[in-house]
């Protein structure tokens, strides 16, 4: 993942946990990129679906899904390193159609999809955004990965806000804003580890920005 392709993603994705989801409308004649996503989640809908018109885009949201449709598919060699990187995080076992099972994209693909030990992955040419790729989807092999310090804030935002897991390693909560604390919304994603008021006491200190009108310490 280059440089560019980390920042378009994290500005995509902050700028989306701005709005609620909604209930999309759907009106005729439904595009490719609609159908992807309906087959997606209605195989049952297939004998409706064109799929000769299908991206590789459009693929890699099906696939994610619905792995039995691969068979349909047809543009494997025009999969970019990064829809590779996307598709085999979800269905590693797709790993042999690519073509260009070195590049680091799809070997950070494959180590994110929890399914390889690190040990059988070589990381010695990631780059910043294939850890941190791989970080985001797998937040256990934080401790493997050799530029932590290298992560930036809206990297950081982007990994608290997927799970929460790293938030005790995060060394710039204090740089948070209002409103990136507002779109983190970190407590739900951490009330089902919440078992005693203590824990809820440091999941406060941790989170005090955020919070500097509570009285929790009342």
């Amino acid at each position: 993942m280059t440089n560019a392709e980390l920042n378009t993603f994290l500005d995509l994705e902050w700028n989306c946990a701005a709005f609620t989801p909604e209930e999309a409308s759907v009106s005729a004649p439904l595009s490719p990129t609609q159908w992807a996503r309906i087959i997606s989640r209605h195989p049952e809908l297939q004998e409706f679906c064109p799929f000769a018109e299908f991206t590789p885009a459009d693929w890699v949201v099906v696939l994610e899904k619905q792995l039995p449709f691969a068979w349909r598919c047809s543009c494997w060699k025009d999969f970019t390193p990064p829809q590779w990187q996307r598709l085999l995080r979800h269905q590693p076992t797709l790993l042999h159609y690519c073509e260009i099972p070195d590049h680091p994209a799809i070997r950070s693909g494959l180590l994110a999809s929890d399914s390889y030990f690190s040990a059988d992955i070589d990381t010695h040419d990631f780059t910043v955004g294939d850890w941190f790729w791989v970080v985001k989807h797998n937040p256990r092999l934080w401790t493997h990965c050799p530029c932590q310090e290298q992560f930036t804030k809206p990297m950081w935002w982007s990994l608290l806000y997927s799970s929460a897991d790293l938030l005790p390693d995060c060394p710039c909560l204090d740089k948070f804003s209002d409103e990136d604390w507002r779109r983190l919304n970190i407590v739900p994603k951490l009330k089902d580890r919440i078992r005693t008021r203590e824990q809820f006491r440091k999941l406060i200190d941790l989170t005090r920005y955020p919070f500097r009108n509570s009285r929790f310490d009342e």
